[in-house]
């Protein structure tokens, strides 16, 4: 079964993949020079410092990068929770003193959507409602702009730059084949995968100073058509998650040169030993996260046949209860047409003189007159002997040889 859930410490490896495509995490050499609303350049001098980034969950250095001397810098790893967090993920400030000029990195972002009324409607009464977004502009333009800069205004939306975009397309069709690979082993579907990236850039009011920014974003998306089970029809699930978002901000006028700066630096280096600690805890948290789908999985078909088992025997129930009530009805309906078969058969009889008579050794009905106390049958049935004596008996005086007789009790 394909799983949308990324693989164990994908988001270490997709977000310094990132970075490089990107180029906004790069630090090396922006200038230890305060900028100044009207100066020639922000840019003056190269002496740098180095920062690290810490790990405040395993108390160590995860990531280590240079920054202008004279900078401020903040920086972590951050865990964000609730149904958008992304993991483990680095974000980290780092600006000239009077802000006007910086390099920023955002924790990623995950959000889904589906096409099933009842997971919309689950994922809504959680809070978490479905977010129908696939592109990196749209994630930039409708989700991060609003929330981080609202009064903010977008001069443009643009593609990656050439290295970027092919660097993307290469992780794209890597992991296409491996998605056809798993596709392939399952017997399904390949999923659709998405992988793009997009900037924006604006231009806004800092602190009475007019500067531009340029934000930058990479998005990994995987859709699944889910199979029609259990009377639910087919539909799509997506789930997608941001790499981060960069942010290279500089005065009006300056924001080129200064992302040229940023893409010339060496970037931001890995601790080995932080991101093998990652990589074990996501690969436990995954199978743990698996183990526990695939009982659910199992669970949700027991329940689900123990309720198909029991419509099945309500229906079997059903049907019978309706049988029974059927018979008992053309039963009573027999019951009342043999009453008033027996009372106008009675008062025809009556009206008639006549009266039913049985043969008690043949079990037969004979009707015959009702004014005779005894009614005697011959053993051969053709011979009707009707008498008030109470004591003739005709056996052995009317055709002794041939006939035996037999007298009819009235009915």
């Amino acid at each position: 079964m394909l799983t949308s859930t990324p693989q164990p410490h994908l988001g270490i490896t997709a977000r310094l993949a990132f970075l490089t495509v990107i180029g906004a995490g790069v630090l090396c050499g922006l200038p230890a020079h305060e900028s100044h609303a009207g100066s020639a350049s922000p840019l003056v001098g190269t002496a740098v410092r180095k920062v690290d980034v810490t790990d405040p969950q395993y108390q160590m250095t995860a990531f280590s990068l240079e920054i202008p001397a004279n900078w401020k810098f903040a920086g972590t790893i951050a865990r964000t929770p609730g149904c958008h967090g992304n993991g483990p993920a680095m974000e980290f400030t780092a600006q000239s003193p009077d802000g006007l000029t910086a390099a920023v990195l955002m924790p990623g972002w995950a959000w889904s959507w589906s096409g099933d009324a009842t997971i919309q409607k689950i994922s809504q009464n959680m809070k978490c409602p479905g977010i129908d977004i696939d592109s990196a502009a749209d994630f930039l333009t409708k989700i991060v702009i609003p929330n981080l800069r609202p009064n903010a205004k977008i001069v443009a939306v643009l593609p990656l730059k050439p290295e970027g975009q092919a660097a993307l397309a290469d992780q794209l069709q890597k992991q296409r084949q491996q998605n056809a690979a798993m596709a392939q082993q399952y017997g399904m579907h390949p999923q659709k995968l998405i992988l793009e990236g997009a900037r924006v850039q604006i231009e806004y009011v800092r602190d009475g100073h007019p500067v531009e920014e340029m934000i930058g974003a990479v998005i990994d998306c995987t859709e699944s058509q889910m199979p029609a089970l259990f009377r639910r029809p087919a539909y799509t699930q997506r789930t997608c998650f941001s790499r981060g978002e960069t942010v290279a901000r500089a005065p009006q006028g300056h924001l080129e040169e200064v992302t040229a700066q940023l893409e010339k630096g060496k970037g931001a280096q890995i601790n080995p030993d932080w991101q093998n600690r990652v990589a074990r805890d996501q690969q436990a948290a995954f199978q743990n996260f698996q183990a526990a789908s695939n009982k659910q999985f199992q669970q949700n078909l027991r329940d689900n046949q123990a309720q198909f088992d029991q419509r099945i025997a309500a229906g079997k129930q059903f049907q019978a209860n309706l049988q029974q009530s059927t018979n008992q009805a053309m039963a009573a309906d027999r019951a009342r047409q043999d009453a008033i078969d027996a009372s106008a058969h009675a008062t025809a009889l009556h009206s008639l003189d006549r009266q039913d008579f049985t043969d008690p050794n043949t079990g037969k009905t004979i009707e015959a007159s009702s004014q005779y106390n005894h009614q005697w049958i011959s053993s051969d049935g053709s011979t009707l002997i009707q008498t008030d004596d109470h004591g003739y008996d005709p056996n052995g005086r009317v055709y002794p040889v041939t006939q035996s007789w037999t007298e009819l009790v009235p009915k």
